[in-house]
């Protein structure tokens, strides 16, 4: 397996793939069905690749004579509560088939190894609590929870 740089040609495969990982990622507690949640990620990605490129984030591709997931990050990002510089995994996905085969873990190695080479120090990213086998590896890796989001249903 190899780490590669992305680019606009692989749109359509993120774009896809975007589609299909976000119902392992969506809460239970909002009470939706996995159409809406599908449907909605797909109005939010309409943008996305240009968001991507504005903001010059960067974009790796894990490919082993084809391809099996991809990690996005901001490397220009910043802690909103202590303003310190920091990188952010925007999104993280890998097609199902190849869960359990080191696909994740080598996305987010090659975005920490980015990190290390341009001096960026802290690496953030956000999950689910209903996604527990990407939290366990994130774990696994190193990431430590340092807030929770909490949510309170009204009505």
């Amino acid at each position: 397996m190899i780490i590669r740089t992305g680019t606009v040609r692989d749109w359509s495969f993120i774009s896809q793939l975007a589609l299909e990982a976000i119902t392992y990622s969506a809460s239970p507690f909002r009470g939706i069905s996995d159409e809406h949640v599908v449907n909605y990620r797909r109005q939010s990605m309409s943008g996305f690749w240009s968001w991507v490129q504005r903001s010059q984030s960067k974009v790796f591709i894990a490919e082993d004579k084809e391809r099996l997931g991809y990690l996005i990050l901001n490397d220009r990002a910043m802690d909103e509560l202590t303003g310190l510089s920091q990188a952010w995994v925007m999104d993280i996905a890998v097609k199902k088939e190849h869960w359990s085969r080191g696909v994740g873990r080598k996305l987010l190695e090659t975005a920490e190894e980015y990190c290390r080479a341009n001096g960026i120090t802290y690496l953030g990213l956000a999950v689910t609590t209903a996604n527990k086998r990407a939290a366990a590896l994130y774990e696994k890796m190193g990431f430590n929870e340092e807030r929770k989001l909490m949510i309170k249903k009204l009505n």
